[in-house]
């Protein structure tokens, strides 16, 4: 099975051990525009309601390849009647000593 990554970003893969598997560099980017619209206050921050148009840089379905995608595009793509099942997005995030995400542990299919 061949993985392309579209996210705009290196993913590395890492096991039980805290050791680097496999990393995937970026083959292009897959996104969905993004509409925000106001609808609320709370406590003085503004709260909007987002939706999601059409996804760009997303290659089509192709036997034997699966693509790394945001959850955002994965999710916009689904909206707008593509089908997910080639598309995976990172799931257990593993964290350096300050707290910022490293890689993953496992792909993740959203249905």
């Amino acid at each position: 099975m061949k993985v392309v990554n579209l996210t705009p970003h290196e993913v590395k893969v890492f096991d039980d051990n805290d050791v680097v598997i496999k990393t995937y560099s970026s083959a292009g980017m897959a996104r969905a525009s993004q509409v925000d619209t106001p609808v609320d206050n709370v406590d003085g921050v503004l709260v909007v309601s987002t939706s999601y148009g059409e996804v760009t840089g997303l290659l089509e379905p192709t036997e034997g390849v699966v693509y790394i995608v945001s959850i955002i595009t994965l999710n916009a793509a689904k909206a707008h009647g593509r089908t997910t099942k080639d598309l995976l997005v990172t799931s257990d995030p593993v964290y350096d000593d300050e707290g910022r995400v490293i890689g993953c542990r496992a792909f993740a299919r959203v249905r």
